[in-house]
């Protein structure tokens, strides 16, 4: 366990000693602000939610490393939302020597075995210095820090704002499954079977 501890803690800071692709761009436009970027809601009246004023805590450089990390939370917190109502619903086992992980997923957790561990820590580690390295253009050099580490050209603004909305809405899923499991009855509507 010290070792996947050490090999994840190393994966994980080696990202902060990378360079960037590009050297920054400047500007001689006005300072980026939370308003100008992707993430506005009409069920906020056009507004960004920011309710403990965090884009006001640093510079335009802070603000777009808030946003990129916003993003890449909504991401995983998609998969996970995925990959826990697959698991709980047995639409696939993973099998492994021992036999499979099962349909419930803190006890696939606990029987994962260190390799598969390892092989999840290097895949994010890999994926995250690709991201601060080399695929595509590094998010503090974009207009509003969206990470697009596929390269696609022009994403509009609407296509942004879903992807943060359905990523904020996984991130409250993700953990409204925790609780529910940890807290039996403690979240509404959750399906039974999975109990």
């Amino acid at each position: 366990m010290k070792v996947l501890a050490t090999l994840a803690a190393l994966t994980a800071s080696a990202s902060a000693f990378a360079p960037n692709a590009s050297p920054m761009k400047t500007s001689s436009l006005a300072a980026l602000s939370v308003e100008d970027m992707a993430g506005k809601s009409i069920e906020l009246t056009g507004k960004v939610w920011d309710p403990l004023g965090l884009s006001s805590l640093g510079s335009e450089k802070t603000l777009k490393w808030f946003r990129a990390s916003e993003v890449k939370h909504c991401r995983v917190a998609m998969l996970a939302t995925c990959g826990w109502a697959h698991t709980l619903n047995g639409w696939g086992k993973i099998e492994y020597p021992d036999g499979p992980l099962g349909s419930d997923p803190w006890a696939a957790m606990e029987n994962t075995p260190a390799m598969g561990w390892v092989q999840i820590f290097l895949t994010a580690g890999i994926v995250e210095i690709l991201t601060e390295t080399v695929l595509g253009e590094h998010y503090l050099n974009t207009e509003d820090g969206h990470v697009n580490p596929l390269m696609f050209k022009d994403v509009p603004d609407k296509m942004k704002d879903k992807e943060l909305k359905n990523g904020r809405l996984a991130m409250i899923g993700i953990f409204s499954f925790f609780f529910a499991d940890l807290v039996p009855g403690s979240v509404p509507l959750y399906p039974v079977e999975w109990q």
